[in-house]
């Protein structure tokens, strides 16, 4: 690999969230002076896709990632509603709803789509993925009522509590026996639920293949009657276009631990699914930190002409009601359960003596500090315990 930051090469950038939004911008802070083409397949500017779930209030805007004058100042082409649709990597094309774009580099960001239910939606719901969606969702709660919300993970609960201090009755339906079965431990899932119950959340868990029905002016799903269901059961990476590139897909795509996925092509963001050094592993992060570091480090990478592994302690952040809830590392076989006199949480993931990750609810500058502690190794449990100064703290469990 050799720097490119004094050519006239082209790198090409498909997908305009954070991940692509920040490599574009990344390679133009450390040097790069060749042209600089970035796709996106929605129109409009650029926009942080986290506040689909959160920003709901008739007034809410969303905010973007970067103005479209930005770009233009910066010698970025962004060109909205140009969708990929295929790649030659030994020609060095990249096939697109409007015609081909050759390039030496490609970076590919195309992110994720929502896992769709098993049967088609009735009109009266939708995803939230999009900005369309979003408007849909912002109409809905306009209207009032009561939202069904299939779907107990984070996306689904941020609407949910996000609906319900606009006035709405909320329901939250999921198969699982709890919330956040994916990433979040249990007895810190069990303080959120609680606080979403104390708001009036009504939540029908443990329910068996719940179909949800509806016609043109009320949904419901076994028996609950609603005005509107959002949809959230989880995420499917857009990667189907590259069928035939001689990439290789599974669950996103495939990469080295530098995030290459053949000589001059990248993956980023949720799409891409590389080998983690920090637990040596193919892992995919649909989280927007990780999505931010990828770019930093891809964008280092082409401009150096050198290339590093990416290395990485998953990261996640959630708002809901008045909880700030932060989740760093993994979740382990054993939990520690603190809670603080003024009222926070933090609950250590552990397996065999060893930490493998911390959640913490309001309580920002212990996750901070438990990063720092998670960022090359697994910790013992009493230097976590120590570091955090849960002495001082009361253990509930």
């Amino acid at each position: 690999m050799r720097p490119t930051s004094t050519s006239n090469r082209v790198i090409a950038i498909a997908g305009a969230s954070v991940a692509g939004v920040r490599c574009a911008t990344a390679l133009r802070d450390q040097g790069f002076q060749g042209e600089l083409v970035l796709l996106d397949s929605e129109e409009g500017s650029p926009y942080d896709k986290p506040q689909l779930s959160k920003r709901i209030h008739t007034g809410d805007e969303l905010n973007l990632i970067v103005e479209k004058s930005v770009l233009v100042e910066r010698g970025i082409t962004f060109r909205p509603g140009v969708t990929a649709t295929g790649l030659d990597v030994d020609a060095r094309v990249l096939e697109t709803s409007q015609g081909s774009v050759t390039f030496d580099e490609l970076i590919i960001a195309t992110g994720c789509r929502p896992k769709p239910l098993p049967h088609p939606l009735p009109a009266r719901a939708g995803y939230v993925r999009t900005r369309q969606d979003w408007k849909r969702l912002k109409d809905a709660v306009q209207r009032g009522g009561h939202l069904l919300v299939v779907g107990g993970g984070f996306l689904g609960l941020e609407a949910a509590a996000a609906a319900t201090c606009l006035g709405m009755k909320v329901t939250v339906v999921d198969m699982a026996p709890r919330i956040l079965t994916r990433g979040i431990p249990e007895a810190a899932a069990a303080v959120i639920a609680s606080r979403h119950a104390a708001e009036g959340v009504d939540f029908r868990l443990s329910e068996q293949n719940p179909m949800l029905d509806g016609d043109d002016h009320q949904v419901w799903i076994d028996g609950t009657q609603g005005h509107y269901a959002l949809a959230s059961i989880g995420a499917v990476p857009n990667v189907e276009w590259l069928a035939g590139s001689r990439l290789t897909i599974d669950d996103g795509v495939v990469c080295g631990d530098g995030l290459a996925v053949a000589p001059g092509v990248w993956a980023v963001g949720d799409c891409a699914r590389w080998v983690n050094p920090r637990y040596d592993r193919l892992e995919r992060h649909e989280h927007w930190t990780t999505a931010v570091r990828h770019a930093q480090h891809v964008a280092k990478s082409i401009v150096t002409g050198t290339s590093s592994p990416m290395v990485e302690v998953p990261y996640v952040w959630s708002d809901q009601f008045d909880l700030k809830i932060q989740s760093v590392g993994r979740v382990g076989t054993e939990e520690l359960h603190f809670v603080s006199e003024s009222g926070g949480h933090v609950v250590i993931s552990a397996t065999d003596d060893r930490v493998s990750g911390v959640t913490t609810i309001n309580a920002q500058a212990l996750c901070l500090k438990s990063r720092q502690l998670l960022k090359t190794d697994d910790p013992a449990v009493h230097r976590v315990i120590e570091t955090l100064g849960l002495a001082d703290f009361t253990h509930v469990s």
